[in-house]
């Protein structure tokens, strides 16, 4: 049986809480990288100033999607009802891959700002599906245990991913709480 008060709910005496529900997860992981895409779109800033972006964005990108991938996308490609998006959000992500490790090759440095701002093109097209369409179709087809679930995988994976000492991976001040929360 199941009890909600406010935002926490109990089943047979687990917790679930918001702050663990995977797709509030991923709305707070957006952010930053939001944040580093309008730098690295932008036309007006320095070279310095947009490949700093990228530079930061690189490894924060990959600290998002991997976990992502390997959560949420997987409950989705096995729900008939979200196969499609999450495939189709699974492709996006190789796209972003493929274009990450083209920009670090890159040394001509129009090039390089070119494609700088289209992963950010890119990125901020797939945050804005995931957003508006792929998330609120996620929350509608799940329970808030299988989110919470979910979220505890994607937070676990992320703490790996940050902990993996690659160089291209920074850790994430604001996952702390997270991290926090799957340790109880």
């Amino acid at each position: 049986m199941q009890k909600t008060t406010g935002s926490t709910s109990t089943t047979r005496n687990r917790e679930f809480t918001t702050d663990t529900d995977i797709v509030n997860i991923i709305l707070e992981d957006h952010k930053p990288l939001k944040e580093m895409i309008e730098v690295m779109k932008d036309s007006e800033k320095s070279e310095e100033e947009r490949v700093a972006a990228f530079e930061e964005f690189a490894p924060a990108l990959i600290a998002h999607a991997k976990p992502e991938e390997e959560s949420l996308y997987v409950f989705m490609k096995n729900n008939e009802e979200l196969r499609e998006q999450g495939c189709e959000g699974e492709v996006e992500h190789v796209l972003a891959d493929q274009l990450l490790e083209e920009i670090k090759r890159t040394n001509d440095a129009d090039m390089k700002l070119a494609k700088i701002k289209v992963l950010a093109e890119l990125v901020e097209h797939h945050i804005e599906e995931e957003e508006e369409e792929l998330l609120p179709d996620f929350k509608k087809e799940s329970e808030s245990e299988e989110r919470v679930k979910l979220g505890n995988e994607f937070l676990e994976l992320k703490v790996k991913y940050l902990a993996a000492g690659d160089d291209n991976i920074i850790p994430d001040p604001k996952m702390e709480k997270f991290e926090k929360a799957i340790r109880h």
